[in-house]
């Protein structure tokens, strides 16, 4: 495979990874695949579970609003609520078997004006966490690649109009 020479973000070459290093159905000692006719442990238990999804959410949480170039959306926000709901949410994508009962990610980040800067920004401090809690690099791939589809319902999202009736154009 050649090696790209252009820089590239780095969620995208994160996301990039899985493909190139996933072995062909072969169980690799160390990565969490199981051996056939045995159920394979979900990308959350492979993960560590409740303890570490919830200690890597208030980290990345707590850094984010901590750096004032990132925390201009958590102004405000209940940050106890944000912290349940979005472990709760990893908990879902993860298949840890939770439901996740927040709103959609177009609605919470509708008008909080999230740019580019931003959104990556939190993504770096959800990596460091991930790494200092010892996730691995397949677990932290697998994780960024369900996260990654979100990110047009994240950045830059404008606020939907009111419903109500159709607006009349006025004839002269």
């Amino acid at each position: 495979m050649a090696r790209m020479r252009t820089p590239v973000r780095p969620l995208l070459l994160l996301l990039a990874l899985p493909c190139c290093t996933a072995t062909a159905g072969a169980a690799v000692p160390g990565s969490g695949a199981q051996a056939a006719g045995t159920r394979a442990a979900s990308l959350y238990q492979r993960m560590g579970g409740a303890p570490v999804v919830s200690a890597v959410v208030a980290e990345t949480i707590d850094a984010v609003v901590a750096d004032p170039r990132l925390n201009q959306s958590f102004k405000g926000s209940n940050l106890r609520r944000v912290k349940q709901l979005l472990a709760e949410q990893l908990c879902e994508l993860a298949g840890g078997g939770c439901t996740y009962g927040g709103d959609t990610m177009r609605q919470v980040h509708a008008g909080h004006h999230i740019g580019e800067a931003e959104f990556y920004g939190l993504v770096a401090q959800l990596r460091s966490a991930l790494r200092r809690h010892g996730v691995r690099l397949r677990e932290r791939n697998e994780l960024l690649a369900l996260l990654a589809p979100m990110k047009r319902d994240v950045v830059d999202v404008p606020v939907p109009a009111p419903a109500g009736p159709p607006t009349q154009v006025e004839e002269r």
